[in-house]
């Protein structure tokens, strides 16, 4: 079991929890009052937990999860005013939906939402944002935004749902903004996995385990082409990963390729 010295203090986040080991770093939505609803404080302080992920190499996954009775129900919208201006977690992107959107897909390591009890609105869109969603089967996922809100919803979830689902679904999903549970979200691929409440725990470190033990480098080069050729022809997108190849170094391919050759597990570093 290792551990890696933070840099920051953990202690002074105000609705969110840190925890790092063994390369998995898990971030908590943490206002059990008000379910785990986002505000600009804690849409601050995810962003910049991620971005501390980000820089360092001894992060290979990270999970975001909410504390006790679920994942989010969206925005707390009572708290969506300025930072404070004292306020100790101050991110480089953008304090938006869009800004820890783009630090979640942009990120070259692995991330999971692990959602039970509930997602719903731009709770969901920050579990859509992520590369693997794990749910219970029994979960709520729902966005009611538009059919009893009257609202846009221009946080993500037309572009998220779309690609993820198609858009008959999304439609359905999106408009007439009905709850669906688990194992339907997985029959759609609206997840990655779908387990009991008795099997989450179990599930979702099964799933952290072989991520933080796999090759990070070429895990985060497999998500720039995913991300980045979803708008592009198949020309176009041949011609952006060509290069990858030759100008960037993976060192855990050679210990892949000697494992394969020595009949014996890799024992990949990350980089």
């Amino acid at each position: 079991m290792t551990t890696f010295a933070i840099d920051f203090d953990a202690t002074s986040l105000t609705e969110t929890q840190f925890n790092f080991m063994d390369g998995v770093a898990t971030l908590t939505l943490h206002k059990p009052d008000l379910r785990n609803a986002i505000s600009t404080v804690m849409l601050a302080e995810l962003i910049y937990l991620l971005e501390w992920c980000a820089r360092h190499d001894e992060v290979r996954v990270v999970v975001l999860q909410g504390s006790e009775k679920g994942f989010c129900p969206g925005d707390n919208l009572r708290g969506m005013g300025p930072l404070p201006g004292d306020f100790p977690f101050m991110p480089s992107s953008p304090v938006t939906h869009a800004g820890i959107q783009h630090c979640l897909r942009g990120m070259s390591k692995p991330t999971i939402a692990a959602i039970h009890g509930f997602a719903l609105g731009v709770g969901l869109d920050l579990a859509m944002a992520c590369d693997f969603r794990l749910v219970t089967d029994n979960a709520r996922l729902q966005d009611q935004r538009v059919i009893d809100r009257g609202m846009h919803a221009v946080t993500g979830c037309a572009w998220l749902q779309t690609r993820a689902i198609g858009s008959a679904r999304a439609l359905e999903f999106l408009i007439l903004g009905e709850a669906i549970d688990g194992e339907t979200a997985k029959a759609w691929g609206m997840v990655t996995k779908v387990a009991s409440e008795d099997e989450f725990a179990q599930t979702l470190n099964a799933l952290t385990q072989r991520l933080a033990q796999a090759p990070t480098k070429a895990i985060g080069l497999m998500k720039r082409q995913i991300y980045t050729g979803e708008t592009m022809s198949h020309e176009d997108f041949m011609t952006f990963a060509a290069p990858l190849i030759t100008q960037i170094e993976i060192k855990d391919r050679q210990e892949g390729i000697q494992a394969f050759l020595e009949k014996r597990p890799a024992n990949f570093s990350g980089t």
